[in-house]
């Protein structure tokens, strides 16, 4: 991911020209900081891997967190899977005193997860990690691991166990508040 993530950078400098130098070299970072999930979920993948590897694990949510599936655009219909994703899946109503999350799904209640801190698999630094194994048959094989990158504001990354490691299959956005409201 991280190497299609440069490529993208390097493509975009030689498309936009050097007066986008600056914002290009230091990455993918959306140029204001978000405040609300619709913000975060316009992000590109690189822009969300990007503000995921400089977050901090944060404080688990407690209560329901409204959700975006972010599919990257180098999956085949990104965007399309991304609005359907949009349609059906709602977000998450976690428990932090027990450690255990279920998703919102049109109007129902399913496919529970354990929620714990640990190392996360895209960097190994401490995040909040959503174990679907054991408490899902759905998705008994996904890993989810978030971290908080503004307060109420989380990037995930989901991943399938598969042989001989995990795959990243797409970032998720929740959002533990609503968006500020203007003045």
């Amino acid at each position: 991911m991280l190497r299609a993530c440069s490529v993208s950078v390097l493509v975009g400098l030689l498309l936009l020209g050097s007066r986008h130098l600056d914002q290009a070299a230091a990455g993918s970072r959306p140029s204001a900081p978000v405040q609300c999930l619709d913000q975060l979920a316009a992000l590109s993948c690189c822009e969300l891997e990007e503000l995921y590897r400089q977050s901090a694990a944060g404080t688990i949510p407690n209560g329901f967190a409204r959700g975006r599936v972010v599919y990257c655009c180098d999956k085949r219909f990104a965007a399309a899977r991304s609005r359907m994703s949009r349609t059906l899946w709602h977000g998450k109503h976690f428990c932090a005193e027990d450690g255990t999350l279920v998703n919102q799904w049109l109007g129902v209640k399913a496919i529970h997860a354990r929620v714990s801190y640990g190392p996360g698999w895209l960097d190994g630094k401490p995040s909040i990690i959503l174990d679907y194994a054991g408490e899902s048959r759905v998705w008994a094989d996904a890993r989810d691991e978030m971290r908080e990158v503004a307060p109420g504001l989380y990037v995930g990354a989901m991943y399938v166990r598969r042989c001989p490691e995990p795959k990243l299959k797409l970032f998720f956005c929740l959002e533990a508040q609503s968006c500020p409201t203007p003045r």
